[in-house]
């Protein structure tokens, strides 16, 4: 099957979306015994990388909008996984990892770690090193 003269085996971008719709539901997998998505597991991460942050710079940096930034810190606080703390900006709230979000954020990489482990298996160590450096530089070019 070709789409405009493209064959699928050979379009870049519908060969990546294949990839990360398998990678997706493969993390979901993983983390089921969390009850937590990966979106709101980067969002961990991100706050982990980035303690003290606003909940909007949390927003722009996970490419979603205030609402749906301040759905994912309700939820994390919910958890008990984030605490927000009062920041130099009196209009902001600084995002801080609750010692429960560092311990479960440890276990839930290991649990991704393990998931994307399995999928690059798949590939020989020069083969995985070189996508994964081969991703990083169209991403970072882009």
């Amino acid at each position: 099957m070709t789409t405009r003269g493209i064959e699928l085996e050979q379009s870049l971008g519908f060969q990546l979306k294949l990839l990360q719709v398998e990678a997706d539901a493969r993390a979901r997998e993983a983390l089921s015994p969390f009850d937590i998505t990966p979106a709101r597991v980067s969002a961990l991460m991100m706050i982990k990388s980035n303690p003290g942050c606003t909940q909007t710079a949390l927003g722009d940096a996970l490419s979603v909008n205030r609402a749906s930034a301040m759905k994912i810190v309700n939820y994390l606080e919910g958890r008990g996984f984030v605490e927000r703390q009062t920041s130099a900006d009196p209009r902001a709230n600084a995002l801080q990892l609750t010692d429960s979000g560092r311990t479960e954020l440890d276990a839930m990489t290991r649990a991704l770690h393990t998931c994307d482990q399995e999928t690059l298996d798949r590939l020989s160590a020069s083969e995985a090193e070189i996508l994964l450096r081969l991703i990083h530089k169209l991403r970072t070019a882009a």
